[in-house]
């Protein structure tokens, strides 16, 4: 059985309690599901947009018989959704399988200290002694919110243009938007910025949504030290969780981080709508810059 229930201070119990799961703090253009039946007990909160629904599912587990009663019930009830999307839930039901990695916080920045080797701890010192040996005193800055300059934003721009030459076609303010950014851990090695940290602290739950460092400074592993530093802060605030998403990067493994396998996809209304969205997805990813290139060339 499916039902949208009232928003209410108290009626919102949502597990994991994470900012992709908890749509309601960042959109008005959402609902709140219950879902009840032989197997399961829980709530999701999905959002609306003019012809599709985002489900905040984000580590939970959701059955492919629930993903049914989920889809139908949207689709009943809202004539104008034409598929739902999802990402990164735990399911028996399989669309597009990733990899999505974790980490449940201790009491005490000692305890997950102790979850690295005894060579990581002592190289993590000593790369501390060398940067501040050459720039001055190793120190970490955060910035919460408004605190977050458009300065700050530019900086992590042209660090990820530098290390993986992403562009992003985002102004600065609507990247922290869109993303759902509240903190920025800057680590400085003196007075050089050596690394940033994007974090997205709403909920118990941290998600680490991004983070970026100074290439020139790479042998003083910056990125590496700005996340050991920013663990040791959230330890601090009492957060329960740390989320890091997917990815085949190496910090994501360490201080005995949990791999779960996730898996994500779209759920269409019918068949001639799953056809439509199909072409155009492979019209966007396919055609649409040779076309756009084959319109310049014709314009000359």
């Amino acid at each position: 059985m499916v039902e949208q229930i009232d928003f209410s201070s108290n009626s919102i119990v949502i597990n994991p309690n994470f900012i992709y799961n908890r749509i309601d703090l960042f959109s008005k253009n959402c609902i709140l599901l219950h879902v009840k039946n032989d197997n399961n007990d829980y709530m999701l909160e999905a959002q609306l947009f003019a012809k599709h629904a985002v489900l905040g599912v984000w580590m939970m587990k959701v059955s492919g018989s629930d993903f049914e009663e989920i889809s139908r019930f949207i689709f009943n009830k809202y004539k104008n959704i034409e598929f739902l999307s999802f990402y990164n839930a735990v399911s028996d039901k399989t669309f597009i399988a990733k990899r999505h990695y974790s980490i449940i916080l201790p009491e005490s920045y000692d305890s997950i200290e102790m979850r690295i080797s005894a060579k990581s701890r002592y190289n993590m010192r000593r790369m501390k002694k060398m940067a501040e040996k050459e720039y001055g005193k190793v120190i970490m800055i955060e910035y919460i919110q408004d605190e977050i300059t458009d300065e700050i934003v530019s900086l992590y721009y042209k660090m990820k243009k530098q290390t993986l030459n992403i562009d992003y076609n985002l102004s600065y303010k609507d990247y922290i938007i869109r993303y759902h950014v509240t903190n920025v851990y800057m680590l400085c090695y003196g007075e050089k910025v050596a690394a940033l940290l994007f974090t997205c602290e709403q909920c118990p739950i941290v998600y680490l949504e991004n983070l970026a460092y100074d290439s020139d400074l790479a042998k003083f592993s910056p990125g590496m030290m700005a996340y050991d530093m920013m663990l040791e802060k959230l330890i601090e605030k009492g957060k329960t969780s740390l989320f890091l998403g997917g990815g085949d990067y190496d910090y994501k493994k360490k201080y005995d981080s949990i791999e779960t396998t996730v898996t994500e996809g779209k759920i269409y209304r019918s068949t001639p709508i799953k056809f439509k969205y199909t072409c155009i997805d492979f019209y966007n990813k396919h055609l649409y810059w040779k076309v756009k290139r084959f319109k310049s060339f014709l314009s000359l």
